[in-house]
């Protein structure tokens, strides 16, 4: 076997690092040729040659969260004498109508173990109309009427709560058949002006 004299190996290194840098230097004088690197002024280029997608906007800012199809509302239950805030996933956008809409279909199977119960729901449905100055009206069904004392109390209470929950709307304006109704407060006092929340202090949630 042939045996390699003393600094033969640097010496094949430096000659193989030699090469490799004239072959970069060589190779960058050929992408120079080709007119590859930078422009003496800048170019226009028709959009309609730029792949699709590079165009889009970048960073812009959106009102909705990505891979979300709905949102959520709080419809106002009640239970131990207390009104309970429980959500509802309902298509977006979020509105009071659709607010009013989950609270008419009543508690599910689920919050009635709990002891939950709706008396709004019982003369459902509710129907919103526009919000003015903070106000929202309220159409009652003449049904509506027909509630005991108590549960009429309540009923009342549970459309302004979850009427106003989303921030929409302060206070609601209860209607029968378009004209203005009265409604009674949690202390039995009818109200006709527009009702807040604070007219079921007691009946507010703990």
């Amino acid at each position: 076997m042939k045996r390699s004299r003393v600094g033969e190996g640097p010496r094949l290194a430096r000659g193989w690092l030699l090469a490799a840098l004239l072959g970069v230097v060589a190779g960058g004088a050929t992408l120079n040729g080709c007119g590859v690197g930078p422009q003496a002024a800048p170019e226009k280029i028709d959009p309609k040659s730029v792949p699709y997608g590079l165009l889009a906007p970048v960073g812009q800012p959106t009102t909705t969260i990505p891979g979300s199809a709905g949102a959520e509302v709080i419809v106002y239950l009640y239970g131990r004498q207390r009104l309970v805030p429980v959500e509802r996933p309902v298509p977006a956008p979020l509105t009071i109508e659709s607010a009013l809409r989950q609270l008419a279909s009543g508690p599910t199977a689920a919050q009635s173990s709990m002891g939950l119960t709706s008396p709004a729901s019982a003369v459902g449905p509710f129907h919103a109309g526009r919000v003015r100055r903070g106000v929202v009206s309220v159409d009652l069904p003449l049904s509506f009427e027909n509630l005991g004392g108590q549960d009429q109390i309540v009923a009342a209470a549970q459309i302004v709560f979850t009427a106003t929950a989303s921030g929409l709307a302060k206070g609601v304006l209860f209607l029968v058949d378009g004209q203005r109704a009265q409604v009674p407060g949690d202390r039995g006092n009818l109200i006709q002006s527009p009702v807040t929340r604070g007219a079921y202090s007691l009946l507010a949630p703990s």
